[in-house]
């Protein structure tokens, strides 16, 4: 026995909450094989991996699966995941030799593939994907899955059960997920095939709030009723002109001012960082050390202003990036540590557990909702008695406030319905989305060299996928923008209505 492992009948874990007890006993009675694949749609914070370990548990001591293997979407989600399935089961996780599983991030499966397959050809695996919304079929593609989702594809037919954990099972380019159960929408022959999205289990934020194990979300929209634009010629060959806007919607139509441009101006960044600082202090003096807040910045530059402006206000920052030295040590000391403020891009947004985060600034250029909810999921999780609510600082900017009114929408019909193109790219087996591959699932080579960046952005062999501009637009005017704000910000509250 490893020294990492202790007997089974040591391994010990919290109790369960009533949400997870229901949710292992469906997917217990329910894994079989007829059913080989599970989906728990879960909302961000409820604790969906304590649930899983205790499923992999039970799988292991009733001698239905032999190993277990979680895939999650980065370093830090899977550290954790690690330690909760190890402290659950007793056993070493750490895919190690003796090891009773492993834990590895999607882009790492590259290198993992063929040992994994080889795995499960011999042994019973139980696979656990965590935040399944990191695979869908191939941008642009007819058929087929993009790199993780055909790594997925490529492993499922040699694993014995997979469990899919996620609490925005959808993608924002509208494709289906692998793995998942899709049923046919009825249509007219003239209109393409619709599926609709059906999960296995779903625990929303509506019951999480009401059961007291997520913090009801306070989202705040700041935005100013006072607005001038000046506009100018670059080279000052004609004489500026003045616009007055009634409030940051109205100044967003404007084709020269993009939310980006808000998010980095001086006086707009400000307004909605002493509001977050402001209510964290109040919050602070009740419970003096307890709650913390997270800054979301657009990039690593854009977070280091961020943190400079704090720390003059007199503020203990925490700033953690993609290139900050022992990231990870950083993230579990302040996790343990009274520190008031973090300051992050992509590190945090998904997945991470910072249960005393109560306060977030969202200053992130990404304006998906998928993106919104994950990062509002870090700071629902309730850990006592007196964290009964959150606060969720933005810019009044049209998408997010939509996306902040239906936050009780857990899973949003246009996200949940999705259009195959064609119904030949529908899989064989009866009610499964369309995750047919173009090719030969044995044919598939996944690309030479995978990283997470910042902010989600994912680059496979030195090449982002990410949207780019467009090296053939037209060349832009030369003109020069200055906005000026009145000094009183307002603010519009969205919360959930329960």
């Amino acid at each position: 026995m490893k020294q990492s492992e202790k007997p089974a009948h040591l391994a010990q874990h919290p109790p369960l909450r009533d949400w997870q007890q229901r949710c292992l006993t469906k997917a217990l009675a329910q894994l079989s094989p007829e059913q080989l694949h599970f989906l728990c749609q879960a909302t961000p914070g409820a604790g969906k991996m304590l649930m899983a370990a205790v499923l992999a548990n039970y799988l292991l001591q009733r001698g239905e699966v032999d190993f277990v293997l979680y895939l999650g979407p980065s370093c830090e989600v899977v550290r954790r995941a690690e330690e909760t399935l190890a402290d659950v089961t007793g056993l070493a996780v750490d895919g190690e030799l003796g090891a009773r599983g492993g834990c590895y991030t999607y882009q790492s499966l590259r290198t993992r593939i063929h040992a994994l397959q080889q795995l499960g050809a011999k042994y019973r695996v139980l696979l656990v994907w965590n935040e399944s919304h990191h695979a869908g079929r191939v941008a642009g593609a007819q058929k087929g899955a993009n790199e993780w989702g055909q790594a997925l594809l490529l492993l499922e037919r040699y694993m014995t059960y997979t469990l899919a954990l996620s609490g925005t099972p959808w993608r924002t380019d509208g494709s289906c997920l692998p793995l998942l159960r899709y049923l046919d929408i009825p249509a007219d022959e003239d209109l393409p095939l619709k599926q609709r999205l059906v999960p296995d289990f779903v625990y929303t934020l509506q019951e999480a709030v009401r059961d007291g194990v997520c913090r009801l979300p306070y989202i705040k929209l700041i935005d100013n009723r006072h607005i001038e634009l000046t506009i100018s010629h670059a080279k000052g060959k004609q004489r500026p002109k003045q616009k007055q806007f009634s409030s940051i919607p109205r100044l967003l139509r404007h084709l020269g001012i993009s939310y980006a441009d808000l998010l980095r101006h001086e006086t707009a960044m400000e307004a909605q960082l002493t509001k977050g600082v402001r209510q964290l202090n109040v919050l602070r003096k009740s419970q003096p050390g307890a709650g913390g807040g997270l800054v979301v910045a657009s990039d690593i530059e854009h977070a280091e202003e961020i943190t400079q402006w704090l720390v003059d206000q007199g503020e203990d920052v925490c700033l953690v990036t993609s290139k900050t030295p022992n990231a990870h040590s950083k993230l579990q000391a302040f996790r343990d540590s009274v520190q008031a403020w973090i300051v992050s891009v992509g590190m945090i947004s998904e997945g991470v557990d910072i249960p005393r985060l109560r306060v977030c600034c969202y200053l992130s250029h990404i304006r998906t909702e998928q993106h919104f909810r994950q990062v509002l999921g870090r700071i629902i999780r309730r850990i006592g008695l007196h964290d009964a609510d959150c606060y969720l600082f933005m810019l009044n900017e049209s998408l997010l406030r939509h996306y902040a009114h239906r936050i009780a929408d857990d899973l949003p019909d246009e996200k949940a319905v999705v259009t195959v193109v064609s119904p030949a790219s529908a899989p064989d087996v009866h009610g499964y989305g369309n995750t047919a591959l173009g090719v030969q699932l044995d044919n598939i080579t996944l690309p030479a060299a995978e990283t997470v960046g910042e902010a989600g952005t994912v680059v496979f062999g030195g090449s982002s996928i990410t949207a780019a501009a467009n090296s053939g637009a037209k060349p832009q005017p030369q003109w020069e923008h200055d906005m000026a704000f009145s000094q009183r910000f307002i603010e519009h509250l969205a919360t959930l209505k329960l």
